[in-house]
């Protein structure tokens, strides 16, 4: 071994260490340039501000104003939300923060955000006055008032104080430059203060800085979940989702070729990106294609918590862009738009989701579900031990059994990861709903036989061409 014979490899090893330990001995006991001292002082010294300046910041960050505009700051987003014939103001932001409504330059309501950063008002008066702001109150708020109360026709008051701190944040326009007096006591809305030292007078108003956005005066017209259609006859929709995968689709559209059977696919962007030429044969065969969102994210908390809240990072410009940009990529695969209608992705959705998608030209197509049984096949179970898993004749079996067919909305998938694939037997269930008089059609064609529905889906067309030109 490098030239020297041991008698094992334990030798070897001792060997080694008595060659690795003169070495160290003789460069101890060897000078140091002074260079190399200099520089090992300098490393230590500018490592040690470093960790000093690190520390002093989150000492400041504890016991100072925050920066509004740190990743660390409080903020808010308000819009005006509509659901039938209802109205509210939804707020969403950092948890537990402060925020107050301002109506006509006059604050009119404080709140503090939940657990999950939502608050809501449901105040007619507050709702229908003519200018709406909504601000973050860097710390509890005791009393909040204007410096001057505005007469119609003059210029509210100005102060010494500086004009509030205008930030960006999604569907919010700065509003004008109005100065505010807010009695607070100054800490920061993290710290747990006693209530009652943040209730403790002080001996003068103490000037908060706030956060100021107008509120986007246009309600979202959030229509109601769709998944069962009561008034549209002997008619029953056949959908199916694409996203990721292909396997086994061009048998599927073989298959849906031989009955005869007009479907709607709800695919994602990547889909059609993926394969363009599967997506314009299901429309040159008469299949309509609706929105399944670009990348399939989650949108909602109901995998972390079974509510639907919106996830932190989705706002309506994010959320408008995963739809936009699918409609896009179809366009280009087809040369012709979308279909007026999207499906989230696991189901993920809640009324401002479907507000929001409603403006750009969407209604939303849920699949159905009534007394604890459902339409959604599970075909995308593959895993033969699951206890969800059924064959394609079990699955059909249930599907039929469903309480009630006339105006359901079917739910399978594209692709299969099974030896056999899950739409075997969809001759059978077909033939059944012709047995029963109940003819499988489109979602467009459910809708349209539906007075209640028939209103939603031509306001989603009439948004989508407004959008979407050809």
């Amino acid at each position: 071994m490098q030239g020297h014979i041991y008698c094992g490899l334990k030798c070897r090893l001792e060997d080694l260490g008595k060659r690795g330990g003169s070495r160290l001995s003789s460069a101890l006991r060897s000078p140091v340039p002074t260079i190399w001292v200099v520089l090992l002082i300098a490393l230590v010294t500018l490592a040690m501000g470093s960790w000093i300046g690190v520390l002093a910041v989150r000492l400041s960050e504890m016991s100072g104003d925050p920066d509004p505009h740190s990743a660390r700051a409080p903020y808010a987003v308000a819009e005006i939300v509509q659901d039938d014939d209802d109205l509210r103001i939804e707020i969403r932001g950092s948890p537990e923060t402060t925020v107050v409504l301002i109506a006509d330059r006059i604050p009119v309501r404080i709140l503090t955000l939940d657990a999950d950063g939502r608050g809501s008002v449901t105040d007619d008066e507050v709702i229908d006055s003519a200018s709406l702001e909504i601000a973050v109150v860097a710390g509890p708020v005791e009393a909040v008032k204007p410096l001057s109360t505005p007469t119609p026709g003059d210029t509210p008051a100005r102060s010494s104080t500086p004009s509030l701190t205008e930030t960006t944040a999604p569907s919010m326009t700065p509003s004008s430059d109005t100065s505010l007096t807010v009695t607070a006591t100054p800490i920061r809305p993290s710290s747990r203060a006693p209530e009652s030292a943040a209730r403790r007078p002080t001996d003068a108003p103490t000037r908060t800085r706030l956060d100021r956005h107008r509120i986007d005066a246009r309600p979202v017209v959030s229509p109601p979940v769709l998944h069962l259609v009561t008034d549209s006859g002997q008619t029953i929709a056949v959908t199916f989702d694409g996203n990721a995968s292909s396997n086994g689709t061009a048998d599927l559209l073989d298959l849906l070729r031989k009955l005869d059977l007009e479907i709607t696919l709800f695919v994602t962007g990547g889909f059609i990106d993926r394969y363009p030429t599967l997506v314009r044969r299901a429309v040159l065969a008469g299949h309509e294609v609706g929105n399944h969102t670009f990348s399939h994210p989650h949108l909602t908390t109901y995998a972390q918590n079974r509510r639907h809240s919106l996830l932190p990072k989705i706002s309506k410009a994010w959320f408008h862009d995963q739809l936009a940009r699918t409609e896009a990529a179809f366009q280009k695969a087809t040369g012709r738009p979308m279909a007026p209608l999207w499906r989230a992705p696991y189901g993920e959705e809640n009324s401002t989701l479907r507000g929001w998608a409603m403006e750009l030209g969407y209604l939303h197509v849920r699949w159905s579900s009534v007394e604890g049984a459902s339409l959604d096949a599970r075909d995308w179970v593959a895993d033969e031990h699951s206890r969800l898993y059924q064959d394609s004749r079990k699955m059909m079996d249930r599907l039929l059994g469903f309480p009630r067919l006339e105006g359901g909305i079917v739910l399978m998938h594209l692709a299969t990861e099974r030896s056999e694939p899950p739409w075997t037997e969809l001759p059978r269930f077909v033939r059944e709903l012709k047995r029963r008089e109940v003819k499988p059609v489109k979602v467009s064609e459910l809708l349209e036989g539906s007075k209640t529905w028939r209103k939603w889906l031509e306001h989603a067309r009439e948004n989508h061409r407004k959008n979407f030109p050809k």
